[in-house]
């Protein structure tokens, strides 16, 4: 029984077309307690996302990758993780754009606020490579040689998208996709390092320094009261206090007590 070719990797065309494959751009964040890398949720969930389309996708980082935090992506069910090594700082988007050049389908994850200026590098793909990008990926279903693509937008609603190869799909971390850890799939996949070509590295350029945003300052409780002490003092009048007379004769002690009925317009005499 013959089975048809899988779309996902069909040859080179001869009219310049990038051929039908997916690859997904992983790489290593920083443990916000022990600091320590580990494997990008987001990138995990855009990893998962492609590996249920096509069990023969690509997984490519640049820079800096872990053999442990490269056997986290391979735990997904990837056959390989490719690591484009480079030394100094590099611009990612020179250094993919001959990688991803004919590439049909460029999936990335989608930074959280903690990891600020991450979420440009889909927009610097595009605009290398001069492909459309579709952010807040939820979900892809192949249809023929498109993809039915499942958008979030704000407020939960939802929109469906075709999308013609090539373009770059920034995966929602909101997307219902579950993330599998194999052990066997971790041991058996294979790790590629190679050093990153020199024709194809930036000299990363410092910008100039400027202010980050201000983060918002924590409220604390004034008081560290328990629930019914807050409301005992809510329904309870405050004690103000007064002034005993022990001296004096008994006229002085009436005038006393008659100017403070005045003097909180009790009488009007």
């Amino acid at each position: 029984m013959s089975t048809a070719p899988d779309r996902s990797h069909s040859s080179p065309q001869g009219d310049g077309t990038p051929v039908n494959k997916i690859t997904v751009l992983v790489a290593a964040r920083e443990h916000p307690v022990s600091g320590r890398p580990v494997r990008s949720r987001a990138d995990a969930i855009a990893a998962s996302l492609a590996l249920g389309l096509s069990d023969q996708a690509r997984l490519l980082s640049v820079g800096t990758l872990p053999d442990s935090v490269a056997r986290d992506y391979l735990a997904l069910g990837a056959a390989r993780v490719e690591v484009l090594e480079c030394a100094a700082p590099t611009d990612l988007t020179t250094a993919l754009k001959s990688e991803l050049r004919s590439v049909a389908w460029v999936l990335t994850g989608t930074r959280q606020a903690p990891e600020h200026g991450e979420g440009f590098l889909p927009f610097a793909l595009g605009a290398a490579l001069d492909r459309p990008v579709i952010t807040d990926v939820l979900s892809v279903q192949p249809e023929g040689g498109v993809w039915i693509v499942t958008q979030a937008l704000p407020r939960g609603a939802r929109r469906k998208l075709r999308v013609h190869p090539p373009a770059v799909l920034a995966v929602s971390a909101a997307a219902p996709q579950p993330l599998r850890h194999s052990l066997a799939s971790a041991l058996a996949g294979h790790i590629t390092r190679q050093p990153l070509s020199a024709a194809n590295t930036t000299a990363f350029a410092e910008g100039p320094l400027v202010p980050g945003p201000k983060r918002r300052k924590v409220l604390e409780a004034r008081s560290q009261k328990s629930g019914h002490a807050r409301m005992l003092g809510a329904i309870e009048s405050t004690s103000t206090g007064g002034t005993v007379l022990q001296t004096g004769d008994t006229r002085s002690k009436a005038q006393a007590v008659l100017d403070y009925l005045r003097t909180h317009s009790l009488v009007h005499f």
